[in-house]
Parts: C-alpha cells; structure tokens; sequence
C-alpha cells in the first residue's frame, strides 16, 4: 500500500475483515475469500499512477486501499431483480442514483487513476466511492482504448474470467510505463479441485450429483483458466513479463466453505434485509456481522498445516 502504515498487522487485518464483513454481510463466505485476497497485498505497495482492470463497483477496492465505508452500507442494497440470480445473471449489475450511495468515512491511502471494467452499472457505483479519477467502460479481452507506458502499476483480480487472456496481458504491457510493476491474483491448477460441483459431478459424471449446479450455476465453469505456477510464468513470459513475487495462498478449508457459503439462498436473505426499516436493518446487521466476526477471524490466516498435501487455490503474481 503507498505510505507507511504504523497499525500493527493484527489489529489492520481484523480491522479489514470487519469492514469486508460488513460490506458483504450476507455472504460471509465472499468476506473471508476477500480479506484473504487483501491480506496476500499487504506489503506491497501500489505506485501512482495506478490502473485497476475489472474494478467492478469499487467497494471491495476502496476497503483494500484503506478506505472505510459508514457501517450502514453493504453490496446488497442495490441489486436486479432477485429472482434473475436463478437465471446465472449478476444481480448486483444494477444502479439507482436514487437510492442509498456509499458514506466514506475514512478516505484512502491512495487514489487510482483508471478503473476498467465492461459493465455500465457498476462503474457509476465505482464512481460514488470517490477512489477512481475516472473510468472506462472496456472489455479487457480486447485492446485497452490506454496510452502506452501510462501506468507505474496495473492491478487485475479477473484476468482468469476471460476469453482472451493473453491479448490482455499484452495489453497490460503495452500501458506498462518502465519500472511500472503488473500485480495479479489467478487461480491455481488445484483450485477446480475444492468446488464441490467440479470433483464430485463434473469430474465423475456421477449423475447423483448433479444437483450440485443448482449451487454452482455457472460460476466454476465460468472461471476459464486454474494453472500452475510454471503455466502462469511461460504465459507472463510470452507477453514480455517476468515474475518479480510471487505467493500462494486461499487454502482448501476456506475455498470449499466458500464454494458454497450463504449464496444458495443469498437472495432470500437480500430480500429480509431489504424489507425492514432502516433503523431495524441496521441493528440486525451490527449483531449479525459480530456473531459473523467471531467465526471468520480463526480462518483468516494464510498458512494451514494441510497446505503440503492440498496446495492453495490462488496465486499472488507481482510482475515486471
């Protein structure tokens, strides 16, 4: 992160996982998963300027750079139609400028020059987090409408949701400034192997769990490339980038409580939070997110004794 920070590490990482926590309230499991993706960053720092491809709304990126939201806002209060959620259609694509925007409470550490990402609705909300000076409606598979050698630092957490990955990590070179630095999350090669729906029925073709899709709907097979880290260096390479860092980290317990979590039936749980006085909804989310707290903070480590035997699902890729 840019500037010194004088918390000491405990106390900033439960710090984040609380405010993860209460951003995505009722996904718990996507709380862990995040604070974990923010945690593997800690120590690296983000040189200005800054280009963030796949910023989505920009909540989870505000938190991870320091930023703080007032307690009382989370993902869940603008979203589609609920029922699309049972059609694999992202319900959280939707804004209404009439309707509760974010409170930052605490600025950033720093701000990021570019956001991209292909979706309309998301980049408006991206922009009521004041983290972006501005943004680009773009899909990442095709050339970036960047100068080139624009940018000390491109951060991505979706390269692996693409069609065309490697047109993009061209890209991301090209808009490189010299010395600039590529920081990049992907999956590994094992990480198929902690979702339930991928090794029981997709693996086995064992139709007594095919009923698992109605958990998955869509989401693993939608995830294009899981590699080795091998893989992932040749491909850097092809695209004229090499490796300066690299960790791997999301370990097994955490990937399958997070393979399935709350999100079954997250669209019940969204529709009660909705429905209810704000006053009312903010009292059952403070005791909901303290209960919450108290069983995420144990799993929040990056290490697990089972770590040999089923290596981490994610890598940490800093690139230069």
């Amino acid at each position: 992160m840019a500037g010194p920070d004088a918390t000491p590490e405990s106390l900033r990482v439960h710090d984040r996982l609380e405010a993860l926590m209460s951003l995505y309230w009722l996904r718990p499991e996507t709380a862990l998963f995040r604070a974990l993706d923010c945690q593997i960053l800690d120590g690296i720092t983000f040189r200005p300027p800054i280009l963030e491809i796949g910023c989505g709304d920009g909540a989870l990126s505000l938190i991870r750079a320091g930023g703080r939201f007032d307690p009382g806002f989370d993902v869940f209060q603008q979203t589609t139609d609920l029922d699309a959620f049972y059609h694999n259609i992202d319900i959280y694509d939707a804004f209404d400028p009439s309707l509760t925007t974010p409170n930052v409470i605490r600025k950033p550490q720093y701000r990021v020059r570019t956001g991209l990402d292909h979706k309309t609705n998301l980049l408006q909300k991206a922009l009521t987090t004041g983290l972006y000076e501005q943004v680009i409606e773009a899909d990442a598979n095709c050339p970036l409408p960047l100068p080139g050698e624009s940018y000390q630092t491109v951060f991505s957490n979706i390269l692996y949701w693409l069609d065309d990955y490697q047109t993009a990590l061209k890209e991301i070179r090209r808009v490189l400034k010299p010395g600039g630095h590529v920081i990049l999350h992907v999956p590994s090669d094992t990480f198929r192997n902690y979702s339930f729906y991928q090794r029981l029925h997709v693996s086995t073709q064992d139709p007594d769990w095919e009923w698992l899709k109605l958990i998955d709907r869509g989401r693993s097979d939608s995830i294009k490339l899981c590699q080795s880290k091998t893989a992932w260096d040749n491909d850097f390479g092809k695209a004229g980038l090499k490796v300066v860092h690299h960790m791997q980290y999301l370990s097994k317990p955490v990937l399958e409580m997070w393979d399935i979590g709350l999100r079954p039936i997250s669209p019940f749980l969204i529709e009660m939070a909705n429905s209810v006085d704000e006053t009312v909804r903010r009292k059952v989310k403070a005791n909901w997110v303290e209960g919450l707290l108290a069983l995420a903070r144990p799993l929040c480590r990056m290490n697990w004794p089972i770590d040999t035997e089923f290596p981490p699902g994610f890598h940490l890729f800093v690139l230069e």
